[in-house]
């Protein structure tokens, strides 16, 4: 009996390889996919190296590799004791970004520290996550009641306003997560039903009656128009989505081949980042990106399976937030590369080119790999 008790002990504290498996083939594919895509701009703009944008994607997921591996020995316990530090620093970071950071586009979104770049909405998901979680475990005994959706809307604002201001698409993700894990959580769960499908009702009217004009930007209004009808705006906010569409229709079943995209050759902006999947369907074809979304169902597919085997209440509720940021966010980026909704700027997860979001996504699976581990298994 003693020696089964051993066993089991160490067989708790034995990492998910199957988690850590499907996250290393997506970075890894992430990094052959992105080489294949900046390998011609790359080899134009530094000198013939051909590998400088996948050189530095990879440092950074060598670095989050680590960070993943360090987290995942922390107890999540602890990271939520003291997510209620990290909170008003994700709140500043939040307001500072819009008047101190780095001007792309006329938007400001990140902190540029020489080469480094860091984008403070990447911090935001993770203590949102960690924070809803904690208070989901603070008021259990009173999720049946209408407060606990006021309590979560009260803990997501004060971070979400700040972010939504610099960067619409991280809103979006934020709102999304926050939704989610109260959803989850909740014990009333029709007045997400109905607020989901009241809130498109009430879109959809302040778009017809014009109001929308006014509360939304001049940029963010053109992308809806461009999204409505593409060809029209060709020559300006247009013109990425119809890139990205021919890219995708050029790959057909099987693709161009490996290295043979076309559009990745200076016509499809940002190729590396919003729209890297287009160019995996333009040289991998349907094949390729029914495998990779295959992948990404296998990942929040294990998501699920930990959540439902959680230590705990709280350990439950964190890895639901995490599969609810990856997720979204996947959806997200593919509905914005097939022009199912405007374009957001949204980045896919483990794919795209971008140090800060590789490392903050491996510190995700951190925590959840430390879930895991604590895991008792009968």
């Amino acid at each position: 009996m003693e020696r089964t008790s051993v066993v089991l002990q160490k067989r708790k504290l034995l990492p998910d390889y199957s988690l850590v498996v499907i996250v290393v083939l997506l970075s890894g594919f992430g990094l052959f996919i992105l080489h294949s895509t900046t390998e011609y701009t790359d080899g134009l703009l530094h000198g013939g190296n051909t590998f400088y944008t996948v050189t530095k994607q990879a440092v950074f997921t060598g670095i989050a590799l680590v960070a993943m591996i360090i987290v995942s020995r922390i107890d999540y316990h602890i990271l939520l004791k003291y997510a209620k530090y990290a909170y008003p620093i994700a709140i500043v970071l939040g307001v500072a970004v819009l008047f101190f950071g780095k001007e792309v586009n006329g938007q400001r979104r990140w902190f540029a520290l020489g080469p480094i770049s860091f984008q403070p909405a990447e911090f935001a998901k993770i203590v949102l996550i960690l924070c809803l979680a904690r208070l989901s475990e603070t008021i259990y005994n009173k999720l049946d009641t209408y407060r606990a959706v006021f309590l979560f809307a009260g803990v997501a604002m004060p971070i979400f306003i700040p972010v939504v201001s610099a960067n619409l698409s991280s809103g979006i993700i934020i709102a999304g997560i926050a939704v989610s894990m109260a959803f989850v959580v909740s014990k009333k769960r029709w007045v997400f039903c109905a607020g989901i499908g009241g809130g498109i009702g009430l879109i959809v009217v302040l778009y017809q009656s014009g109001i929308l004009e006014k509360v939304l930007d001049a940029y963010q209004m053109a992308r809806i128009y461009a999204w409505f009808d593409p060809e029209a705006y060709a020559s300006t906010n247009g013109f990425q989505v119809l890139q990205g569409l021919y890219a995708i229709g050029a790959g057909s079943l099987f693709g161009r081949g490996l290295g043979e995209s076309i559009q990745k050759m200076g016509y499809l902006p940002e190729a590396q980042n919003d729209m890297i999947f287009s160019i995996i369907c333009e040289e991998l074809g349907l094949v390729g990106a029914s495998f990779l979304i295959l992948m990404f169902m296998l990942l929040i597919w294990r998501f699920f399976i930990i959540a439902c085997h959680a230590p705990d209440f709280s350990g439950m509720v964190v890895v639901i937030g995490i599969m609810s940021h990856i997720a979204i966010q996947v959806l997200l980026n593919i509905a914005v590369v097939t022009n199912t909704i405007p374009n957001t700027g949204i980045s896919l997860p483990f794919i795209s080119y971008g140090g800060s979001s590789i490392l903050f996504l491996m510190t995700e699976i951190g925590i959840a790999l430390n879930v895991v581990r604590q895991i008792k298994l009968l």
